[in-house]
């Protein structure tokens, strides 16, 4: 795929981990959507940004467990730009729930969050994505080996991967869909340099993954045409180490 002068939805753009998958498909020549629930000031600085990259760009608020606001910021998007070919969906929330914690409320709200609003995204931006376009989704490579105390997260991050299988043959020949599963590549603040370097060595290129490897990988994801229903462990080898 060629980047330039295609539109990109991305989820959760506004900061971090989306907001560079937003700036580097700008630095391609994408236009993009940045898409943002409560970080408006961050939302529109991204789209700033983007805006003196040469692109065009616009911010647009959705509570993406809500359908009707999912439907109606797709086609918002679409009336801005007047196509799609590119959705991201990075939205997610990630927090410790040990599992005598856990109730119901706690469980649907990881689900809703991290799985479902991924399948509302997909199901509606599939009716305005363009011919050979492409839909990349954030997993998490503790769907492969579960962490204790994230139980909901984990099992949303593994309803993300199903997803993602199930989807790329459903939507196949036109729609790719891929899937990146991230080992720790932004670890929340809170995480002091000690909890930092015991993951490092648990990888097997023992060091933390970097933003531009996650933006490589995305890219990747995106412009090989000949890949659908791929799931791509970003994890410095982490799934493997106890086999090493």
């Amino acid at each position: 795929m060629e980047l330039k002068g295609k539109v990109a939805l991305v989820t959760g753009s506004a900061k971090r981990l989306g907001k560079a998958i937003a700036l580097a498909l700008g630095k391609y020549g994408c236009n993009v959507a940045v898409h943002y629930r409560s970080s408006e000031s961050e939302a529109l600085e991204t789209v700033g940004q983007l805006r003196s990259l040469g692109v065009s760009a616009a911010h647009f608020c959705a509570d993406l467990t809500n359908e009707e606001q999912v439907k109606a910021m797709v086609e918002s998007v679409t009336q801005r730009f007047g196509r799609l070919d590119i959705l991201v969906n990075n939205a997610a929330i990630f927090d410790r729930t040990p599992f005598d914690q856990l109730d119901a409320t706690v469980w649907r709200k990881f689900i809703d969050a991290n799985l479902t609003s991924v399948f509302l995204c997909c199901r509606y931006a599939a009716d305005f994505l363009s011919e050979s376009s492409v839909i990349v989704n954030i997993s998490d490579t503790s769907a492969f080996k579960p962490w204790r105390d994230f139980l909901p997260y984990c099992v949303s991050k593994s309803g993300v991967i199903a997803l993602t299988l199930s989807l790329a043959k459903e939507l196949a020949p036109k729609i790719r869909v891929n899937c990146v599963a991230l080992g720790t590549i932004l670890p929340p603040e809170e995480y002091g340099e000690e909890w930092k370097r015991k993951m490092s060595e648990r990888t097997l290129l023992q060091r933390l993954g970097t933003i531009e490897d996650f933006v490589q990988a995305v890219i990747f994801c995106i412009t090989c045409d000949y890949l659908t229903g791929a799931v791509v462990p970003l994890d410095g080898g982490r799934h493997l180490h106890s086999l090493a």
